[in-house]
């Protein structure tokens, strides 16, 4: 029995009933096994008991003598073979060991333990071992391994002698980390049968291709029909059989007699309503049944003309093929167009990210030539000024596209939850990217009304006029006007150039409105804060431009004109 429990339950169960000396006897036996248990030593004690003993593996191989003839059945039976007995310390090479000193270590990185040439003539658990491996020094311990060695102490699992080594030495010899077992390279084998299917199937394009094109040619340019068999009472039937002619020159065709089935849907032919028809590259008899799609005519533009005549243009040729011989035609090309078609939303995106590029490299610019014009000291010069406008410029109608092309993906229709949560997510970066980056432009109005050089005034306005005009209502040609000596000129430029910084102000904040709408809507309440500040910037500002085109005197100029006009 395996625990106590059961051996009292199998007693009181199986012998409650014995006589008197059955029971004394099984008493017996039990009190005997308990004696034995009692005498049993401890763990320790049979373990100082086994250092005696070799443990390791054994080198001793029985002499092999010369083989001789069978004995006879009646003779004696010859003596088991002796033990040749050897010593691997003196086969293996011992010219790699560490000598001892005085003061010697256990090399084990763990141990540390001191050993001393006496422990070593001594024995005992700090006695110095050398590893036949490395030959380095070792406490008994740190050398209870064991592998073969060759005579020169390399590792030989097949020559070699057993020899006692340190855990390094044995851990580190070759295939003890192996843990997949034997591996074989299995790809010449696959290549070279992959190689002779690949090649049968460019074989079979290659022989429908030319038939194919010899088809195409002969159909295109078809030789002129036999006089004689010809009819002039039924000039269609004379072309349809000269064409059948043709086709049957390029591959022989099946007999519709020896058919009566369909090879692909199994459905059996009749002589009217469910007709035979004839693959023209393998000649095989097929049906015609657009819903399974057994055979179907295919669409060729060809040239018309011989190849020494000059072509006299394309003509279009229907030529039935079954889906065989269609996939093997087809079927490469099909799968290069898929690779290279792109679907609708990676084009979009693909546009996206081009407009971030651009707007990603116009910020750095048009933020140098900022500073350029806020420096007190160095008044702006013509080139700086046109520089900054039209990099403002490009920048506001890269931010329009930009928010097109997003919106454009946001609203794309698809049927998949997964695409759609990917728009909204693609959407939302792009709306941040907006935020970050086209809202801080706002505050140019406000540098540009302190960048006038040196303080000055211009023409009386305190808004400043000139050049600085220019860059704030994104123009060129108001800084030029305001230089003309006409200032009707300057004032018809300058109100120009108003009305089209009003209508970019105005486009402005209807984007800046629709992000306040998304954003209440989303409940992100921080973002419409920020918003609803750029929106009432915006709205001073346009205000601003409505009071400037206010305060242009037309009439006045004018009459100045007449009154400067001589006469």
């Amino acid at each position: 029995q395996m625990t106590l429990l059961q051996l009292n339950r199998h007693l009181d169960d199986n012998h409650q009933n014995l006589v008197e000396e059955e029971q004394d006897e099984v008493k017996t036996w039990f009190k005997v096994q308990m004696t034995k248990a009692k005498k049993f030593q401890p763990l320790a004690v049979l373990n100082q008991k086994l250092k005696g003993l070799d443990v390791f593996e054994s080198n001793d191989a029985p002499i092999t003598p010369l083989q001789s003839a069978p004995a006879p059945s009646g003779a004696a039976a010859p003596e088991p073979a002796p033990i040749a007995r050897r010593d691997p310390d003196e086969e293996v090479t011992r010219a790699h060991w560490q000598r001892p000193a005085y003061r010697d270590v256990c090399a084990d990185p763990t141990c540390g333990r001191p050993i001393t040439a006496s422990q070593m003539a001594l024995g005992g658990n700090s006695a110095a071992v050398n590893c036949r491996g490395c030959g380095k020094l070792f406490c008994e311990e740190h050398t209870m391994y064991q592998m073969k060695l060759s005579r020169q102490a390399k590792h030989d699992p097949v020559r070699g002698y057993w020899c006692r080594v340190c855990e390094t030495c044995y851990k580190s010899r070759d295939g003890y980390n192996d843990h997949q077992g034997l591996a074989r390279n299995h790809f010449d084998e696959f290549a070279s049968t992959r190689r002779k299917r690949v090649d049968r199937a460019y074989m079979e394009v290659s022989r429908l291709e030319k038939r194919l094109t010899k088809l195409t040619q002969l159909l295109a340019n078809p030789p002129p029909p036999d006089d004689s068999t010809s009819s002039a009472f039924w000039p269609l039937s004379n072309a349809k059989a000269h064409r059948k002619a043709l086709e049957q020159t390029v591959i022989a065709w099946e007999e519709d007699a020896k058919i009566a089935n369909c090879p692909f849907c199994q459905q059996e032919f009749t002589s009217y309503t469910f007709r035979r028809h004839h693959c023209r590259m393998c000649g095989r008899v097929v049906c015609g049944d657009p819903k399974t799609g057994c055979s179907s005519e295919v669409g060729f533009n060809v040239a018309a003309g011989s190849d020494s005549e000059k072509a006299a243009g394309q003509i279009n040729i229907d030529i039935r093929m079954c889906q065989d011989c269609k996939h093997t035609l087809f079927s490469k090309s099909d799968f290069s167009k898929e690779l290279n078609a792109r679907p609708k939303d990676q084009r979009s995106y693909e546009n996206l990210a081009q407009f971030e590029r651009g707007i990603r490299l116009l910020l750095p610019r048009f933020q140098k030539l900022l500073l350029a014009l806020q420096d007190p000291d160095k008044p702006p010069s013509p080139q700086q000024l046109s520089d900054a406008t039209k990099v403002r410029k490009r920048l506001m109608d890269a931010f329009t596209q930009f928010d097109s092309a997003a919106k454009r993906i946001r609203d794309l229709p698809t049927e998949s939850p997964t695409q759609k949560k990917l728009q909204k997510a693609v959407y939302q970066q792009a709306y941040n990217f907006l935020s970050l980056h086209m809202l801080p432009l706002r505050s140019l109005p406000k540098v540009l009304k302190h960048a006038v050089p040196h303080g000055a005034k211009a023409n009386g306005r305190p808004n400043g006029g000139g050049a600085l005009a220019s860059i704030k209502f994104n123009s060129l040609e108001a800084g030029s006007a305001v230089s003309s000596s006409s200032a009707v000129s300057a004032m018809e430029a300058e109100e120009k150039e108003l009305r089209e910084r009003l209508i970019v102000l105005e486009e402005q904040k209807f984007m800046v409105s629709e992000m306040v709408a998304n954003a209440t809507k989303h409940r992100r309440f921080d973002e419409v804060s920020s918003l609803a500040q750029n929106v009432e910037d915006l709205n001073r500002e346009i205000d601003q431009i409505n009071g400037q085109l206010g305060q242009l005197d037309f009439a006045s100029a004018y009459n100045g004109e007449i009154a400067s006009m001589p006469g």
